[in-house]
């Protein structure tokens, strides 16, 4: 190969190295050409910000029937030739007990142009850094902050990725994001993120956002901070906090969870109560939202849950196969390409119900706006999420753990609250701290009442180093549920 910083090129060289490979029964590369911005500001005004491109290529290989994934920016052949090397000899060293089955037989050739109207990096530099000081500006009034903080970060890409079986996909994806950091004195801390794949679009909504995790910290730091109650509690969650648990439960929805013994779950199980139903969707401009996955699958949705029993289970090709299900498109892209794609939800829809939101506080003794991240009481669990995982989904039914029996804590955890109020006569009557909302496998079959108005949450998602984006649009609940003290 000629010296050349053309991605595709470097995408063509390792197909055409892969393809003359007798160790490499299969492997999906793609090219990826990225115009990003990163920003950080604060109170004090801008802190970092870069605007600059970036040229990659990503490579999934398998080996003996294991996987390895790799991405670079080095597009010079001797540096592809490494890349190649590593990936090969990477899949063959896990020595996977069962050999991961792949599509050699479905091609897919096809284009997304993505859900922009207008690309996200025709915008300046210097106008995105206003549109972030004017936000911040305009959330200060009437509030003693002490901390005020936005990361703001948003890539233009376009991928053309291809396998050795001949699919080739092109997309293109507008995806921008702010994490907004709120600190009041003597008060709460209000934290928000916010994403989208729109393009320009993302922009118009930020200072709708910022203004709006304002006011969230003015009712906030207005009430007076009461005792919390414990134990055996009736609670109602808002669309954002219910967002937050369904998008922790689906975790226990992925196949590889599964695989590797941490999951409560599986399809016919009872998740919640009748009147709750959950499907993996590919919303239009939703910060998940992918036209194709990273093994070239289109993305398409997915029922999980059907009043209350689980009736599906998130996978890739490699699980969907063992499993004799069609693959959806599940097998979701690390932010960034740094990272191997994992089975992941994309955008959870919840479905509503009948009762308003006046109705779900009436009779309940807390409201929870807000959970901070998830603490799982199984120490065998917390080891296997946050460690790092090959690129086979499969290699998980290869992992020594202990038997489930042995682990009375397997898909518990605690949820500590981060925005509550304590009710009485369903209106608020002070703000509540220091407490987690506990869950185990049968906490949702505790919903009494499912809201009729949703709402949507956004973030990221760390598996096996992994960052996953994740978008769930869900009701408020009311819920008989434990609440812990954090003492």
């Amino acid at each position: 190969m000629n010296e050349s910083d053309d991605p595709i090129v470097a995408m063509e060289w390792l197909l055409d190295r892969f393809e003359d490979d007798d160790d490499v029964a299969y492997a999906e590369v793609g090219a990826v050409s990225q115009s990003k911005t990163d920003l950080v500001v604060t109170e004090d005004g801008p802190r970092d910000e870069l605007a600059f491109d970036e040229t990659g290529v990503w490579c999934r290989v398998f080996t003996d029937g294991a996987a390895d994934y790799r991405y670079t920016t080095s597009l010079d052949e001797e540096a592809l030739t490494d890349v190649a090397d590593r990936a090969v000899r990477g899949g063959a060293f896990l020595a996977q007990a069962d050999p991961a089955r792949f599509d050699q037989i479905t091609t897919h050739r096809a284009v997304h142009g993505g859900w922009a109207a207008d690309r996200i990096d025709d915008v300046s530099l210097e106008t995105k850094r206003s549109i972030l000081e004017d936000g911040l500006a305009a959330t200060a009034d009437g509030l003693d902050i002490t901390r005020q903080w936005v990361n703001y970060t948003d890539a233009h890409v376009d991928e053309t990725a291809a396998t050795t079986t001949g699919s080739t996909v092109r997309t293109t994806l507008d995806r921008a994001s702010a994490m907004f950091t709120l600190s009041v004195r003597d008060g709460p801390t209000v934290r928000r993120h916010i994403g989208s794949t729109r393009g320009v679009a993302f922009l118009d909504d930020l200072t709708d956002a910022f203004e709006n995790a304002a006011d969230d910290a003015r009712a906030l730091s207005a009430a007076d901070t009461v005792d919390a109650p414990t134990g055996e509690t009736t609670v109602t969650l808002s669309p954002r906090a219910a967002g937050q648990l369904f998008a922790f439960v689906s975790r226990y929805l992925e196949a590889d969870t599964c695989e590797m013994g941490l999951s409560p779950f599986d399809v016919g199980d009872e998740l919640g109560s009748e009147s709750l139903s959950v499907a993996d969707t590919v919303k239009a401009g939703s910060w998940a939202a992918r036209g194709y996955d990273a093994e070239l699958r289109p993305t398409t949705p997915v029922q999980l849950v059907e009043n209350g029993t689980v009736t599906r289970l998130l996978h890739n090709t490699a699980t969907a196969a063992e499993a004799d299900v069609f693959p959806a498109g599940n097998a979701v892209h690390s932010l960034g390409f740094g990272e191997a794609p994992r089975i992941h939800a994309r955008h959870l829809e919840v479905d509503p119900g009948d009762t308003t939101s006046a109705a779900l506080r009436d009779g309940a003794d807390v409201l929870v706006e807000r959970f901070d991240e998830p603490w799982l009481r199984d120490e065998f669990e917390r080891v296997q999420r946050s460690g790092v995982m090959p690129a086979s989904a499969l290699y998980a039914r290869d992992i020594e753990r202990k038997v489930d029996d042995d682990r009375p804590d397997r898909g518990c955890a605690d949820l500590p609250v981060a925005e509550a109020y304590r009710l009485r006569d369903g209106e608020r009557d002070g703000r509540i701290e220091g407490v987690s909302l506990a869950y185990d496998p049968a906490t949702l079959r505790g919903v009494t009442a499912v809201g009729d108005a949703r709402g949507t949450v956004t973030g990221v998602d760390g598996k096996h180093k992994s960052q996953i984006p994740y978008a769930v649009t869900a009701p408020g609940l009311r819920l008989q549920a434990t609440l812990r003290s954090d003492e």
